[in-house]
C-alpha cells in the first residue's frame, strides 16, 4: 500500500513562519495543505504516466508493479522541495476558514 503522506512536514523556503512552530495549529495545517498537495500531484503524475507504452524504459508488465511507488516517490520529492504552490493556497484557505469559524466557548456548569 502506497503512502500518501509526508512522514513529517518539509521545511523549507516556502513553509510560512507560523508553520515553524512544532504543534501549533499554524504547523498542523501547512501539513495537511502539503498532504493535499502530494495526493494531488500524485493523481498528476499518475495520469501522465498512463501513456507510457510497453515499448518504453517504465513500460511493460515488468514495471507496472514499481509504477506506483515511483509516481509516488516523485510527488514525495517534489512536495518536500517545495512543490508547485499549491500548499501555499491551501494553507491560506484552512487558516482563514479557521479564523471565521465561530469560536466555541466551554460550557458553563
Amino acid at each position: 500500500m502506497r503512502s500518501q503522506t509526508p512522514e513529517r512536514p518539509a521545511i523549507n523556503a516556502t513553509t510560512p513562519a507560523a508553520a515553524r512552530v512544532a504543534g501549533s495549529r499554524e504547523q498542523r495545517a501547512w501539513s495537511q495543505a502539503q498532504n493535499f498537495e502530494q495526493v494531488f500531484l500524485n493523481t498528476m503524475f499518475s495520469q501522465m504516466f498512463t501513456g507510457i507504452g510497453t515499448e518504453s524504459p517504465l513500460g511493460g508488465k515488468q514495471s507496472e508493479a514499481w509504477r506506483g511507488m515511483l509516481v509516488d516517490e516523485y510527488a514525495k520529492s517534489v512536495t518536500g522541495q517545495g512543490g508547485v504552490g499549491l500548499a501555499s493556497h491551501v494553507y491560506r484557505e484552512l487558516i482563514g476558514a479557521q479564523e471565521a469559524a465561530p469560536r466555541r466557548l466551554p460550557a458553563r456548569n
